[in-house]
């Protein structure tokens, strides 16, 4: 009989066994492992008292739970304990009242997606997927300018309000159905985030001219950035490319490029920017569960 519970620091031995067996020996748990048990949503599935298998839940926002890390151990995998897992995990966040349910996968990930599908998860929206381990480089690109060069500065609080109808105009913010990606998770895009995001310096906008760039930092890899939002008129597209570039090659230590497009703009400035699509990740794709709250509203 499979059980979640709680993980504590004693279980991390088992938790990384698991991790070691995913994802063809390379999985993002073991950078979280520590933080994830501190902050709870951390679970281990049990049999026999054997650990089997893991799972995360966290609320991204005031009830906006994410799904993550579902894992079975090697040894275990065709039991249809996966499914077992993920309907607890349901259950337990569903108990919570939360606001929205959502989680996301690959569109190669069959397994994933069989027991995405089963639950009752809808698709929400595709992105497709764009990683480089180089700088990426067009065509076009002008190499050995540093980013100053160009008339390109971080946008301040004062101009938050413009920030934010810029994005919600776009293509981008529409065919997302409102939503920022993260390294494979994704937040409803708020005026709250959008802020945190400018303290931290990652906002810009031309000068004398409508455009912006959002950049984010990676979460596998803090010294990687990722493009998080691109727009602008057709005359200052260029200047945005080239200074994304330079970003890129000025600013990432740990060789990670990547990027999210739900829209066809987005997709071709990405690639007018020089990086390409994931080899085998063709899409990304963000589910979600329907809820219906007691105003009869989902």
């Amino acid at each position: 009989m499979i059980s979640l519970r709680p993980a504590r620091h004693e279980d991390k031995p088992g938790i990384l066994k698991i991790a070691s067996s995913t994802w063809e020996g390379w999985d993002y748990v073991p950078l979280f492992v520590d933080a994830w048990i501190e902050e709870g949503g951390l679970y281990v599935a049990e049999n026999d008292a054997e650990i089997v298998g893991i799972t995360k839940t966290t609320d991204l926002d005031q009830g906006e739970l994410w799904l993550e890390a579902i894992r079975v151990s090697e040894e275990h995998r065709g039991k249809g304990w996966g499914f077992r897992i993920a309907r607890e995990q349901l259950d337990l966040a569903l108990a919570e009242n939360p606001v929205s349910i959502r989680l996301s996968t690959a569109d190669v990930n069959s397994a994933s997606l069989a027991v995405i599908r089963r639950l009752g998860f809808i698709l929400y929206a595709e992105f497709s997927y764009f990683l480089s381990d180089e700088p990426p480089v067009s065509s076009s690109a002008t190499q050995s300018v540093p980013t100053n060069k160009y008339d390109i500065v971080s946008v301040g609080q004062d101009k938050a309000s413009n920030a934010w109808e810029y994005i919600t105009n776009s293509e981008e913010y529409k065919t997302s159905h409102g939503l920022l990606p993260h390294t494979w998770k994704f937040y409803d895009w708020t005026p709250e985030r959008l802020t945190e995001l400018i303290e931290r310096g990652l906002v810009y906008e031309p000068v004398g001219s409508h455009g912006l760039v959002i950049f984010i930092q990676n979460r596998y890899a803090p010294g990687s950035l990722e493009l998080a939002f691109i727009e602008g008129e057709e005359n200052v597209l260029d200047l945005l490319v080239h200074f994304v570039q330079g970003k890129f090659r000025e600013e990432v230590t740990e060789g990670k490029f990547a990027a999210y497009a739900a829209g066809a703009r987005k997709k071709g400035l990405i690639r007018r920017i020089g990086l390409k699509p994931h080899p085998r990740v063709k899409k990304v794709m963000v589910f979600d569960y329907p809820l219906f709250h007691p105003t009869g509203k989902p």
